[in-house]
């Protein structure tokens, strides 16, 4: 597992890459320092071998639209690939931005499926690149409330990376859902937010939440009924679903 040297001070990066053994990850740089810088550090960042996370920010910014994300991500890689830099195109990891949605805003409601739609184009526009993002960023209007957060964030991955060609991404893992594990109606209330579907789509997953909140008062109070007699457990799953299971979940 390559080391990752995180800093928004790049001459802390730079100290971190010259005495990092073996190959590293750099998180980050971006246009935002002007294009010129950005050739200067890419370059220090070539000589030492390192991969580097690119984030989807430039001159003007932080990049939010759909348009925006291709847009700084294609000229980003264009600087990096060609002369004078010549970056090898598998050590680039691109960082589009993933933004909060269900904020009441109407701006941020394609926030979710703008991120979906820009992983494909920069996938197809920009070759051997990586994409990754911080999955958390999603649901943060929602925090305190982990079910309704990891339902959203196993519907976004899905769409994100089985559809889109998403690589990685910085998760809670020991929190995660897969999409199977989300109860119907609930997965429904979040494609509809995640894509935006529909305009009442954050009234209804803010309703989801209350509902939430109020079922995890009444089992911290001994009212709650169980829905089922008996839950299926992953230990009745056939054998390979519990290998399947037991692998991903670190079992």
């Amino acid at each position: 597992v390559p080391f990752m040297i995180d800093s928004s001070k790049f001459e802390i990066v730079e100290a971190g890459v010259k005495w990092c053994q073996g190959k590293a990850i750099v998180n980050s740089i971006s246009l935002k320092v002007g294009e010129e810088k950005f050739k200067e550090q890419a370059l220090l960042l070539r000589k030492h071998g390192a991969a580097v996370v690119i984030m989807a920010f430039d001159e003007q910014g932080q990049a939010a639209t759909k348009a925006d994300k291709i847009r700084i991500c294609k000229r980003s890689y264009d600087i990096l690939v060609n002369a004078p830099i010549c970056y090898p195109p598998e050590d680039i990891v691109f960082d589009p931005n993933i933004l909060t949605i269900g904020t009441g805003l109407e701006e941020h409601n394609a926030y979710g499926v703008d991120f979906i739609e820009a992983v494909r184009e920069i996938k197809e526009l920009c070759p051997w690149a990586k994409i990754s993002g911080g999955v958390s960023n999603l649901s943060f209007g929602f925090r305190g409330v982990n079910v309704i957060r990891e339902s959203i964030h196993a519907v976004f991955l899905y769409h994100a990376c089985v559809e889109s060609g998403m690589d990685m991404g910085i998760v809670n893992a020991t929190e995660m859902l897969a999409l199977n594990e989300v109860p119907a109606q609930l997965r429904e209330v979040c494609e509809d937010a995640v894509l935006n579907k529909r305009t009442d789509a954050t009234d209804r997953l803010l309703a989801a939440t209350e509902a939430e909140k109020a079922a995890a008062e009444a089992r911290k109070r001994g009212g709650a009924a169980p829905e089922q007699a008996k839950q299926t457990t992953w230990r009745d799953l056939p054998i390979a679903e519990r290998l399947t299971h037991a692998l991903v979940k670190g079992v």
